[in-house]
């Protein structure tokens, strides 16, 4: 059976490792939890801290990524080994992500695409944790926080007791980014796990009457062809089957963009101004062959 994996995204000291020791001490004695850390120094610092926290007595397994980004292409063969033999010998109930700080999330849908974790490991559900105190710090690097907020299912605002009147004005630009996901304000990265907009609730509630839940995988497209609408619309009725849930970007003729959201078949596309960038969007769901949806998309991009 697949295993779903969270990912926890975030610029350098917006909270990750607090969410990551809160996500311990709420089920580490439910589940069995496997955490995956991605550093760019050879000393795994947030994987010390975890266990010093107490982390070990709740139980879980740590994959330490300590090289670099996982993200970065030159790296991407070597992550996927570690990834595939991790998961075999822990064999864990739930999978979490810790992603550095400069990571571009929509490469590790990407990394599942890989035939070494097909069956194994499918992109379940995306945090981002942001830091209310220091967002508009960051200019040089707004691309990539924003692209990391537009791909997050819950976009925490974090640190808010360090605003002045324990109040941010970030909620209005969070959701300009992103206004279909689910925003929470707090501090210490304190949130309720259980209110996260997961698409799948419903296999979740079959697994009481079946063996198991469908083993689920995701695929990413990516292309820089564009899409008209009708043609779109043909495009999600003929893979609403296979992908049950899809989420992304699209480029339209006449340089507009849509954000595209899809879940069991009923999807939205709404138009947004201010996203750069190729069509890319994720699917989940029972996948056979992930190079036909690819491939399928830019047939229906052609006139």
């Amino acid at each position: 059976m697949s295993v779903g994996l969270h990912l926890v995204t975030g610029f350098l000291g917006s909270g990750k490792t607090t969410f990551l020791k809160n996500y311990l001490k709420a089920y580490g004695g439910q589940r069995k939890i496997a955490i995956i850390q991605n550093e760019f120094s050879q000393v795994n610092i947030d994987g010390n801290e975890l266990k010093s926290a107490g982390g070990n007595a709740a139980g879980f397994e740590l994959l330490e990524i300590n090289n670099g980004s996982v993200f970065c292409v030159c790296l991407l063969g070597s992550f996927i080994d570690s990834l595939a033999v991790f998961t075999d010998q822990v064999k864990p109930d739930v999978l979490v992500m810790e992603a550095s700080g400069m990571s571009d999330p929509i490469s590790l849908g990407q990394i599942f695409q890989s035939e070494k974790l097909r069956g194994k490991v499918y992109l379940e559900y995306t945090w981002c944790i942001v830091d209310a105190l220091n967002f508009d710090r960051v200019k040089a690097l707004r691309n990539r926080l924003e692209h990391q907020i537009r791909v997050a299912d819950t976009v925490v605002i974090n640190k808010l007791d360090l605003v002045e009147g324990n109040d941010s004005p970030l909620g209005e630009e969070i959701r300009r980014i992103n206004p279909f996901a689910h925003v929470v304000e707090t501090s210490f990265a304190r949130v309720d796990f259980e209110m996260k907009k997961l698409p799948f609730k419903v296999f979740r509630l079959e697994e009481s009457t079946e063996s198991c839940r469908p083993d689920l995988e995701s695929v990413v497209v990516k292309t820089n062809l564009e899409i008209s609408p009708v043609k779109l619309d043909e495009y999600i009725l003929k893979v609403k089957d296979d992908l049950i849930r899809m989420k992304g970007y699209i480029n339209l003729p006449g340089r507009k963009k849509v954000m595209l959201q899809s879940t069991f078949g009923k999807f939205t596309v709404e138009e947004v101004e201010w996203f750069t960038g190729p069509t890319e969007f994720t699917g989940i769901g029972e996948i056979n062959e992930k190079n036909k949806y690819q491939s399928l998309f830019e047939e229906y991009c052609n006139p």
